[in-house]
């Protein structure tokens, strides 16, 4: 049937005076990551909505889980078995993916759909040329039990520093884990310091010190890992917190054994039914009130493989992905917001509260630590983050290792932008 349909696109190019081989689509092999089944689900309805409006394109859909994916994505994109089309994520580790030539540049893409307009552009500009289509963004926060937290004697969320101390004690004594944490998943320590170090020392100077303009042996980042140590000595968190991932520290959240959480908004499209009306979001607690309101929020792209074997259908996915409703769609079903400021956002209580500390914090935000810096940095501040956390007391040593990792990591990576692709041309 399919042979059938393609004849007949044929049919209709030549009476058209087009070429056989611009009628023609083909295999379109498309790569995405998933956190959960929920991702999992949303990204195959985004394919099968495609599908349905381009019968003609014989799509490859590939989904794994994210640790797996992110391991083994970055080395098939240099090869022959590069996908056409695959997620990703805004911020440093992408522009290292354009420096190599491992992206095709869209350049082309904006500028014919005028996506300037429609789309934030800034964090997947690379030397001038964009090279991805934003579909998501996500604020971190605080997600409590709100019910956990009443049976420890806490009112309300705590909005400071002092506050988050007294609910650790409380939940503790009630028999309860006060903060659940997947410090397996390094991002979610690295969540922890990119919370403590903008709240503690201002949105500007974290940003610099993700730049790599500033020392680890600074006064100001030694202040952030005492108050952080601070949390960890009053065991805030689950003593067993380095050899759980997210889907366990989740579980903790749910099943009521533990009364905090911090993480992407887009862990509410796993919620379950019977927890959500309990599960409240805040943003991170306040510990400097004289600094102005920064976040955590994380931008994810589609990309184009330089290596693509069907860039043209390629475009179409990302062009149909790009419509207000495609990307409404999608990021209702992953928990987030949609790129595309056209399409409109989901008007639940959560969507609203977190949406407000996006817009609170303005211009104010980064992506997190381990997409903010080069990939050396990123692997270093992980075990970093890890070495500190099953030993706060070796502060002073993990923050030696981190400084002199940072005199070499942003030295490799201080070469051109969009450096030309290598192998095959297509």
């Amino acid at each position: 049937m399919k042979s059938i349909r393609s004849m007949a696109a044929v049919a209709v190019a030549l009476a058209l005076g087009l070429s056989s081989a611009a009628a023609v689509a083909g295999v379109l092999s498309i790569n995405f990551g998933a956190e959960d089944n929920a991702q999992r689900e949303a990204f195959k309805t985004l394919v099968s909505d495609f599908r349905a409006a381009n019968p003609d394109v014989d799509v490859h859909l590939t989904i794994q889980d994210q640790p797996t994916y992110r391991k083994v994505l970055p080395g098939s994109l240099d090869s022959d078995n590069a996908p056409d089309v695959f997620n990703w994520f805004a911020g440093d580790q992408m522009r290292a993916m354009a420096q190599r030539g491992e992206l095709d540049d869209l350049s082309d893409l904006w500028k014919a759909n005028t996506w300037w307009n429609t789309f934030p552009s800034a964090a997947i500009t690379i030397g001038g040329k964009q090279y991805a289509l934003p579909y998501q963004y996500y604020p971190w926060g605080l997600f409590t039990r709100r019910d956990v937290l009443e049976r420890a004697g806490i009112r309300e969320q705590p909005h400071d520093l002092s506050a988050m101390m007294t609910a650790c004690s409380k939940l503790r004594k009630a028999g309860f884990t006060p903060i659940a944490l997947n410090g397996k998943d390094g991002w979610a320590l690295a969540a922890w310091f990119d919370f403590i170090d903008m709240r503690a020392n201002g949105y500007e100077y974290h940003q610099q010190l993700l730049d790599g303009k500033e020392s680890y042996n600074e006064s100001n980042v030694r202040r952030a890992f005492a108050m952080w140590k601070q949390l960890i000595d009053a065991k805030c968190f689950d003593p067993n917190a380095l050899s759980m991932d997210e889907h366990a520290a989740k579980a903790d959240l749910y099943g009521g054994r533990a009364g905090m959480l911090l993480m992407g908004t887009v862990v509410s499209a796993s919620f379950p039914e019977v927890v959500r009306p309990v599960i409240d979001y805040e943003r991170f607690p306040t510990i400097d009130s004289g600094q102005p309101p920064s976040e955590a929020a994380p931008t994810d792209t589609f990309q184009v493989a330089a290596h693509a074997k069907n860039k043209a259908d390629a475009r179409r996915f990302l062009k149909f992905a790009s419509s207000s409703a495609a990307n409404a769609k999608l990021a209702k079903s992953l928990g987030s917001f949609p790129t595309n400021k056209f399409a409109p956002v989901a008007g639940t209580v959560l969507d609203l509260s977190s949406y407000k500390v996006l817009t609170d914090a303005k211009n104010n935000l980064v992506q997190g630590y381990d997409r903010d810096v080069p990939a050396d940095m990123a692997a270093a501040g992980v075990k970093g983050f890890q070495a500190f956390f099953a030993k706060p007391a070796d502060m002073y040593a993990v923050m030696n290792r981190l400084d002199a990792v940072r005199g070499t990591a942003y030295a490799a990576v201080a070469e051109p932008a969009a450096a030309p692709a290598k192998g095959r041309k297509n």
